[in-house]
């Protein structure tokens, strides 16, 4: 440490980073474009799912437990039925008894029997206006039995402890995972790996560092709320919802009523918003029950309340870790245990930290290793997909820790990134193998930008923290229709969430030679178009750009067949450009899409199984400044660095940066779900503090397109995710670098920098 607290490890002369070559032969990917739809959200005329007005719309309320758990003795609704302007009131008896999930079945539409978290629906009420169904809410008379509750992981792992779900309870398959679970008493998932000799590398260390971080619950916070509006009527329902899974929508709301797929139809609506927490079911069985009984049109929204206190935020999260190195830095050994809470329900729980467990090893060789994690069943909310799950609350433990060990071996922290970091060669947690350099590269891009800024003032410092993120394959199908006017419209299921639907245009316009303006994208309905990526996980842009390739070579040969017959010339001697196929040899000599597609139909569809994962790295720094005398940090530059492949849309990839590190930074600093007894104490966000554009600095960012993605995906990776990750780690880092303090638990609040201050120095 220098004597203004900053690191040595910042000063350290670094080479500058390679930079890619442009990518020349790309005419409309690479560049950048105007998102498709903009101007429609800017103006105020995107239509959204709150938007909907069908003629005879009921508006529907829910009841919610108001105990972490209990026992539901008797349910009396006569009150609320009788009362003017009520069409229906429903509870669990008057739904089939069936369960949905994300990846296993254990949840039900209304409690049955017991609840088991505080805000779990239990009855709901459709009524001509909002206003009387909630009056008539107050009317329903349930008598409970308050039973012993469990809110903490670790309280729920000994034995004795009151369990969340009944010994010996089985659930079915959910959407995603085709297999039962059983839990182990409040144990809802066990992962272990285990790769070496750790206690052999334990032994070899000169150096072993062990430590305890823990992550808060945080929520996504989207501008939009979860709404829906359902019809049923011929004997199918119509779902039009803010989701960013249809396709999981229509599996759970048929599962919940026990009704076939086919008889579901999901309308994906604009998306104000989701970042993972749209990606799971929890308002559309509700009005879709709602829909089927009184045969009107259901709407349901939350309300901000409801937001926070019964969506699907992230998990609070405890890693305890130890790691061993020479004493040159070289990684050895790390022993870890990870422990998510689930909440009452599965949900994405198991994925969550299976997903994260598989990269504990952070960004480098570390040949020893030894990690569990499990998720636990607590009587508290459901826990989710919020945005890069489990790698967010994993990688803050992980680099923190790093930064600790730096500091054991008197070692600049980046420069013990670079001694152990994966290069060309080295096989990535994702199954990968790199081609180049990438990581060392963004780290020195990073070292330089602070190099640059110089030494840093006192009670000022930077903080640097690396992350991964697999993108998984995820199978699909799309189809493209040539339209009278010569346009191009590609149709998939694929949700628009972060702008892909634009990505996907410019892919087409690329292998069409076409102009962007002569692509048009739009997404279909569950009963229209074939399964297709959810929007979620960074996968559409990456699954779809494979099968558009395809895709658009299957139409290219119908084009070049019809042309070949309307001009009389081998199809070898043709060529497509703007929107017209011509000669190659005698340009002038063509015919357009319009008059080809003219006569007759002219599509192409196609569809493909799952592919192969992919991988990205993310590099982030960022400098704060902290008061001693409050604790009070605030963020002066932030710098993002993403090895994104082939950026199709740059300005979308930097806006993806961009959103995703100031989500990280609020997370860092600010946002906390906070419980009392079970019960959400936060009061709508004016108690769940988001930071504005006053708290923040510009986003640098930078774009590393050197380690491309799959060839058949056109270079493309993932980028929604990774672009999170370190952003917390970062900004404890840079704490750590200001201060010499090492705040373990996020967010990292005045509070706890000042306690962090005192355990060090026994004040």
């Amino acid at each position: 440490m220098h004597g203004d607290g900053s690191p040595t490890m910042l000063r350290t002369s670094v080479a500058p980073p390679r930079r890619p070559d442009p990518m020349k032969e790309f005419r409309v990917v690479g560049k950048p474009v105007e998102r498709l739809g903009a101007r429609d959200k800017a103006i105020g005329t995107a239509l959204y799912a709150g938007d909907l007005a069908l003629p005879g719309t009921l508006y529907a309320k829910i009841l919610r437990s108001p105990h972490p758990k209990a026992r539901i003795l008797s349910l009396d609704k006569s009150a609320a039925e009788a009362m003017p302007g009520v069409v229906a009131v429903m509870c669990a008896d008057d739904v089939p008894d069936k369960r949905f999930g994300l990846l296993h079945s254990d949840e039900p539409i209304f409690a049955a029997g017991e609840v088991r978290y505080v805000g779990e629906r239990v009855a709901a009420v459709a009524a001509e206006d909002a206003y009387t169904a909630n009056a008539a809410l107050k009317l329903i008379k349930v008598e409970y039995e308050v039973l012993d509750p469990v809110f903490d992981m670790e309280e729920a792992l000994k034995p004795g402890a009151p369990l969340v779900h009944p010994e010996g309870a089985e659930f079915g398959p959910g959407f995603f995972f085709p297999t039962s679970l059983q839990p182990e008493g409040n144990v809802s998932f066990r992962d272990e790996i285990v790769d070496g000799d750790v206690e052999q590398g334990f032994r070899d260390a000169d150096v072993i560092v062990e430590e305890r971080y823990e992550t808060a619950a945080a929520h996504q916070a989207s501008i939009e709320p979860h709404v829906c509006v359902a019809r049923f009527e011929l004997d199918a329902l119509t779902v039009w919802t803010s989701t960013q899974a249809p396709f999981n929508v229509q599996w759970s709301v048929a599962a919940a009523l026990d009704i076939p797929m086919g008889s579901v139809r999901v309308v994906t609506m604009e998306t104000g918003g989701g970042f993972g927490g749209k990606v799971s079911v929890m308002i559309e069985p509700v009005a879709a029950a709602l829909a089927k009984r009184c045969r009107r049109p259901v709407q349901l929204t939350y309300t901000r309340q409801e937001e926070l206190e019964d969506t699907r935020p992230r998990a609070q999260t405890i890693t305890e870790l130890k790691t061993g190195a020479k004493s040159d830095g070289t990684l050895l050994a790390r022993q870890l245990r990870f422990l998510l809470d689930n909440g009452a329900y599965t949900d994405f729980g198991p994925g969550t930290v299976g997903g994260a467990l598989a990269a504990a090893r952070g960004p480098y060789r570390l040949p020893n290793v030894k990690f569990e994690g499990l998720a636990i069943y607590t009587n508290k909310f459901n826990t989710g997909a919020f945005r890069a799950p489990g790698f967010v609350q994993l990688t803050f433990a992980l680099e923190s820790h790093l930064d600790s060990l730096a500091a054991r071996l008197g070692m600049s922290p980046v420069e013990l990134r670079r001694k152990n970091a994966l290069r060309a060669g080295d096989a990535t947690f994702a199954g990968t193998k790199l081609k180049s350099d990438v990581l060392l590269h963004g780290l020195d891009l990073a070292a330089n930008a602070i190099a640059e800024a110089g030494p840093p003032a006192p009670n000022t410092g930077w903080g640097v923290a690396c992350g991964e993120w697999k993108t998984g394959g995820h199978p699909g199908g799309a189809y493209l229709t040539v339209k009278l006017d010569g346009t191009v419209t590609l149709v998939s299921g694929a949700t628009d969430l972060s702008g892909s639907r634009t990505s996907l245009a410019q892919i087409v316009a690329e292998e069409l030679a076409l102009d962007i303006s002569q692509v048009n994208a739009v997404t279909g309905d569950t009963l229209s178009v074939p399964l297709a990526p959810l929007s979620g996980g960074s996968m559409v842009t990456y699954n779809m750009a494979n099968l558009l390739k395809k895709l658009c070579h299957r139409l290219r040969e119908k084009l070049l067949d019809r042309a070949s017959a309307a001009l009389g010339v081998d199809m070898d001697a043709l060529e497509i450009e703007g929107g017209s196929v011509r000669v190659r040899e005698a340009p002038d000599k063509s015919i357009s899409f319009a008059a080809l597609g003219g006569s007759e139909p002219l599509t192409a569809d196609s569809s493909q199984d799952t592919l192969a994962p992919t991988h990205a790295f993310a590099i982030n720094a960022v400098k704060v400044s902290v008061d001693p005398d409050t604790g009070e940090l605030r963020i002066l530059r932030a710098i993002g660095i993403q090895d994104c492949g082939t950026a199709v849309n740059p300005q979308s990839v930097e806006g993806q940066i961009t959103g995703g590190m100031v989500q990280a930074l609020g997370q860092a600093v600010s946002e906390e779900i906070i419980f009392d007894h079970g019960r959400v104490a936060n009061r709508g966000l004016a108690d769940y503090r988001l930071l504005t554009a006053a708290d923040l600095p510009s986003i640098e960012t930078h774009l590393l397109e050197e380690e491309p993605g799959p060839d058949q995906a056109l270079g493309v990776k993932g980028i929604g995710e990774p672009v999170h990750i370190p952003g917390v780690a970062a900004v404890a880092n840079a704490v750590f670098a200001a201060t010499g303090k090492r705040v373990r638990r996020t967010p990292l609040t005045p509070e706890r920098v000042l306690r962090a201050a005192k355990e060090v120095t026994g004040d």
